[in-house]
């Protein structure tokens, strides 16, 4: 019996989670990625949302991210992915939209201590807040 009740439980877990990545996003809690380079977003004032970009800071390479004053950067998180030395993972920004007007997310993907070169890999997202 306790490996039936444990098989309901994960099949529970398993339905849960695909509910949750199957509704519909809004405008909060909305994960914008690398396809969403160079585009325009429309969110609501107080509103979050994500940014998500692949990273290897293991090779020096991180994002140097920068917000214009009307958004805010509530969180930052790098995660890791696969478990060998020398894999990537994704890093995280969750931003809040603070104040109303047109706003960016810009980040630039270079090592810190090289100086700008301008063939660096760049990512911008405007942000117009309503």
């Amino acid at each position: 019996m306790p490996v039936f009740m444990a098989a309901l439980i994960l099949i529970g877990l398993l339905v849960a989670v695909g509910f949750c990545l199957a509704l519909p996003q809004g405008t909060t809690g909305t994960v914008y990625g690398a396809g969403d380079n160079g585009t325009t977003i429309t969110v609501n004032s107080g509103s979050t949302f994500t940014i998500k970009l692949a990273e290897n800071p293991s090779t020096g390479y991180s994002w140097n991210v920068s917000s214009s004053p009307g958004l805010t950067i509530a969180n930052s998180n790098y995660i890791q992915g696969a478990s060998m030395p020398g894999a990537g993972g994704t890093h995280e920004w969750t931003l809040q939209a603070l104040a109303k007007g047109q706003q960016q997310f810009t980040a630039v993907y270079k090592r810190p201590w090289e100086p700008l070169v301008g063939n660096e890999s760049t990512y911008t997202l405007t942000v117009n807040v309503v």
